[in-house]
């Protein structure tokens, strides 16, 4: 699955608890799993680094809270990882905005509005 596909299809969702990031992470997972997608499910990639999904080598992770600065850092050290290829970072947050690539692999935003 690319990256691009993850993005639409979590998109093309709606969520109870779009603002309670674990409870978005467990609707996101019910996603995942009802359209069989394989997944894991807060992946440790260093001692002190763990991104909420690894589908295939797509790293996402979902984001309620934070500074665009360091949302932006976190996803450059995922981005350094030979696991990853492509990150989606799905967001609520209309002010985080992270460059289209990071550590020479492609970021994908997949900003979900809430009302």
């Amino acid at each position: 699955m690319t990256a691009e596909h993850l993005r639409a299809l979590l998109l093309g969702r709606r969520y109870r608890h779009p603002t309670d990031e674990l409870r978005l992470q467990e609707e996101i997972a019910a996603v995942l799993s009802a359209e069989c997608i394989g997944f894991e499910r807060e992946v440790v990639l260093t001692p002190t680094d763990r991104i909420d999904f690894l589908v295939g080598t797509v790293g996402v992770e979902i984001k309620v809270k934070g500074s665009a600065h360091a949302v932006a850092r976190q996803l450059l050290r995922y981005a350094e990882h030979e696991r990853i290829t492509e990150l989606v970072l799905f967001t609520t947050r209309t002010q985080i905005v992270v460059p289209s690539s990071l550590g020479g692999k492609p970021v994908h935003t997949a900003r979900y509005m809430t009302l």
